[in-house]
């Protein structure tokens, strides 16, 4: 949907966050304030974008602090970096100036998710 019309429903960032807090209370790791991290560094700093140069829209700051909150902020940052590539190419063969952050997001975590398991099988 935001590929297509540029809109996060909200039941996706709450559904993100809400198994965040379940895993909170299941697993170790991450721990609570690496969480915490997750969930304010990133979506102030897409804040203070958006408030600054617009182009970041309330979804793409709610879906980034729930994504934060679940998966903590050093597997943000990981996620975050593997969209980074995609992105670019996105951006420099359709010649726009602005993402559709969900997408990337998805990628990013599948790549990541992909390497943890590529590395998981060779150790």
């Amino acid at each position: 949907m935001d590929y297509r019309k540029r809109i996060i429903p909200d039941w996706t960032w709450i559904a993100i966050w809400l198994i965040g807090v379940a895993s909170a209370f299941l697993l170790p790791s991450p721990a609570l304030y690496e969480r915490i991290a997750g969930l304010l560094l990133p979506g102030l700093c897409l804040l203070l974008l958006a408030m600054r140069y617009g182009g970041v829209g309330g979804g793409d700051i709610k879906l980034t602090a729930a994504a934060g909150f679940t998966f903590g902020l050093n597997t943000l940052a990981a996620i975050l970096f593997l969209a980074l590539f995609p992105a670019c190419i996105y951006a420099a063969v359709t010649r726009q100036r602005s993402i559709p952050l969900a997408v990337f997001l998805c990628i990013g975590f599948f790549m990541y998710a992909g390497v943890l398991f590529i590395y998981g099988l060779t150790c």
